[in-house]
């Protein structure tokens, strides 16, 4: 009948509630949020970047470090915590609670040689620990460095967006400037940036927006607990610090490193964190004696370890802050903080140092002693790329022997800091039992009530294989979780069983050594300063079994201990870069991804073209590539074109040419000569516009900043030319710019010796 109404309840498809025609007769229902537990903590981890284990005042050292020691003293200090010794690999193993290798991440995430420990990113069926934070109603905030993805270049499912975090800002690769950040991003977006203010750091900027992300957070959800994961970029290179925090230091290293790590490790004992009968292993035999150095040396090495300690200074006023901001919010006790480092301080500089530590990076011998004095004063600003001697690295990693990326316990053992007043009793004390970076994870899911995730990306979630350790945390009485783990980093390997370290550490390029293993014993050698292979060689003999076997079982084979280059060259062949061709770039858009640019031009023939329509009174850049470690630079200025070429601290010119007014095409026409040499010239409309010159060497990989057009934005490639210009945009019409890939070089490993 015409006008009745059919009050029959009805439902759609997976709605609970129940739907008639009209709201009176139906029955709403809302979806539950899901909530974290009353009362759960919020977890704070400081992650560190290449600070060895006795870096921090409370672990021995010198450097000013009162907030992160005073973190230390409302809690625990572990003595025998260690990590996979290189970032990727200890990053991995943090965020999924599982070895590095198992997870895909058994050497850096920008290497892909084809094999499954090796592949570079995360696996989607490993939870990672924002993933089930999250899932248990945590906000996440990951700041700083992420180094867990291959593809940095464009927006995918293994950026930290991806993988857990809510909020992200900081920078995907492995190192970047601590003045000029290459490639900012804040969540999947370049954060867009011409240039920075001229007080930038990135330290501050990482505790900046933590604290803005939390005030956030707390005006949204009061009560919403928050995971806040800082990855620093310091202690690693560059080294680069504040004029205002260098000058605290001055005068400070003078003694040298001799004297300092014999300092630190008394230091040490006196503060308990080591037995007193701990020795220092004999020094590297790459490191000169500190009495033996001329002065000049002396002086251009101690700028090194003042910049060192500047930064780790800067850390620390850091961490004063945000701990005082999450104290002015009353939360400070209910916040559990981890505070260690993804390895130990890195001998990759070698025993004079680097001006220019990018060099490597690019397979290029360093820069002369010579050279170096003279550019010394560059140490520490944003000009320089510097890295420090061995022998400074030896003292951040008192009192053991090895470095980064190395097995030996000055690349594995590290500082580790944990503390939650409400619930960890013990004050300013030392607990020596064995953890290793796999247990966070787990121990920070138990410590907050939260289950692990039992599905991730729609597959059943891979088990974490570290150990819960909360009965460690909470009491100094309680028995030892973890007896056993293996290392391998770089084709060296090492394994701890019940006391005994076993450690085969190879050099790189060589044939491997599967023989050369040294065995130490903690109980009566805590530094392992003492091979005891000999005396004990069926205890040797069963941890290197007990490796074999555990390496298979987490892909770590097949070792390759080739060079960084040699590595990094195996490129998929899905992402080979085409024999020739042209790709087109365009002004307006943000800088574009090295890797992007990078394989049309690698050690290869070369032009890049930009296509302008030019009136006499313009000037300024038309195109940059990479920044003040290598790269170049077009420019226009007071009516001249010009070329400044950065081969990784050898500096070229292209002489100026007039620049024409009205619509031009002007070229870099390059070519590749073979064993890393080049020349360049400039075309007009695709003539030769001026005689070839050398242009050496050609560039790779190497520089942190990509191409820009029409501008040089953030890190500067021509020093003289920023401080003069600054980013110096181009004010005339640019349309657009072309390169064009020809043949490579007639080596085209282009490794140099």
């Amino acid at each position: 009948m015409t006008g009745t109404t059919n009050t029959e309840a009805h439902s759609y498809a997976g709605f609970p509630g129940t739907v008639g025609r009209t709201r009176e007769e139906s029955t709403p229902w809302w979806p539950v949020a899901q909530r974290a537990k009353a009362g759960s903590p919020n977890i704070v981890i400081i992650y560190m970047d290449d600070m060895g284990y006795s870096d921090l005042g409370c672990y021995g050292s010198e450097i000013a470090t009162p907030h992160l020691d005073a973190i230390a003293a409302r809690g625990l200090r572990f003595n025998h915590y260690t990590t996979h010794p290189i970032c990727s690999s200890a990053r991995a193993a943090l965020l999924t609670g599982r070895n590095a290798h198992a997870v895909a991440t058994g050497w850096l995430a920008n290497n892909n040689p084809g094999y499954p420990g090796y592949f570079g990113d995360l696996p989607m069926d490993a939870a990672t620990l924002p993933e089930a934070l999250r899932g248990a109603g945590y906000a996440t905030v990951g700041v700083g460095k992420w180094h867990n993805s291959t593809n940095g270049a464009v927006p995918n499912e293994t950026w930290p967006t991806g993988r857990g975090f809510e909020r992200f800002y900081g920078f995907l690769e492995g190192e970047t400037s601590f003045f000029y950040p290459a490639r900012l991003m804040h969540n999947n977006m370049v954060v867009p940036m011409d240039s920075y203010p001229p007080d930038y750091y990135s330290t501050d900027d990482w505790t900046d927006q933590s604290i803005r992300f939390v005030k956030e957070i707390r005006h949204d959800q009061p009560q919403r607990p928050f995971f806040l994961y800082i990855a620093h970029n310091a202690m690693h290179g560059p080294l680069q610090a504040k004029e205002v925090d260098i000058a605290k230091y001055r005068g400070h290293y003078d003694a040298g490193w001799d004297v300092l790590r014999q300092q630190r490790l008394d230091k040490q004992i006196a503060l308990g964190l080591v037995p007193p009968d701990t020795r220092l292993p004999p020094s590297d035999p790459t490191i000169p004696a500190w009495s033996s150095l001329p002065a000049e040396e002396r002086a251009m090495y101690v700028k090194h370890m003042e910049t060192y300690a500047a930064m780790l200074d800067c850390v620390d006023q850091n961490t004063g802050r945000l701990v005082s901001f999450i104290e002015s919010l009353g939360e400070l006790d209910n916040t559990i903080f981890i505070v260690s480092s993804d390895n130990g301080g890195t001998h990759a500089a070698g025993p004079q140092g680097e001006i220019n530590g990018n060099r490597r990076y690019s397979s290029l011998p360093r820069l002369s002693l010579d050279d170096s004095l003279k550019r010394a004063d560059w140490i520490g600003t944003g000009r320089a790329t510097a890295l420090y001697p061995t022998g400074w690295a030896q003292v951040s990693n008192t009192p053991f022997p090895a470095y980064k990326t190395q097995t030996g316990a000055g690349g594995r053992r590290v500082a580790c800091i944990v503390s939650w007043p409400d619930q960890i009793p013990d004050r300013n004390v030392v607990r020596p039992h064995f953890i290793h970076v796999t247990d966070l994870m787990p121990t920070l899911l138990d410590l907050a009530g939260v289950s692990a995730p039992q599905v991730s990306h729609g597959k059943p979630a891979l088990p974490m294989q570290g150990k819960v350790q909360t009965a460690v945390l909470k009491q100094s009485s309680a028995s030892q979780v973890r007896s056993q783990q293996y290392y391998e980093c770089w084709s060296n390997r090492g394994y701890y069983k019940d006391g005994w370290i076993a450690v085969s550490i190879q050099q790189i390029g060589k044939g491997i050594d599967f023989d050369n293993w040294t065995l130490h014993r903690h109980g009566t050698d805590f530094s392992e300063s003492v091979d005891l292979s000999a005396q004990y060689p069926d205890k040797l003999k069963e941890l290197v079994a007990d490796f074999d076997r555990d390496a298979w079982a987490n892909m770590v084979y097949p070792l390759d201990n080739r060079g960084r280059s040699q590595k990094f060259q195996q490129i998929p062949p899905h992402l080979k870069p085409p024999l020739t061709g042209s790709r087109r770039f365009f002004k307006g858009a943000q800088t574009v991804n090295r890797s992007v640019v990078v394989p049309l031009i690698a050690d290869r023939n070369y032009s890049i073209t930009v296509n302008v329509s030019h009136k006499a009174s313009d000037q300024g850049i038309l195109f940059a590539l990479g920044d003040v470690s290598g790269g170049m630079v077009m420019y226009v200025e007071e009516g001249c074109l010009h070329l400044y070429y950065n081969g990784f601290g050898d500096f070229h010119a292209l002489p100026g040419i007039p620049m024409p007014t009205g619509k031009h095409a002007v070229s870099l026409d390059y070519e590749a000569q073979g064993d890393r040499a080049g020349r360049g010239r400039f075309l007009l409309n695709g003539h030769p516009a001026s005689e070839w010159q050398d242009l050496t060497p050609t560039l790779m990989y190497g520089f942190h900043e990509g191409l820009d057009i029409g501008i040089d934005r953030r890190a500067p490639v021509h020093w003289e030319l920023f401080q003069k210009r600054g980013s110096f945009p181009y004010s005339g019409e640019l349309i657009d710019l072309v390169i064009d890939s020809g043949m490579h070089a007639p080596d085209p490993t282009g490794v140099k010796s």
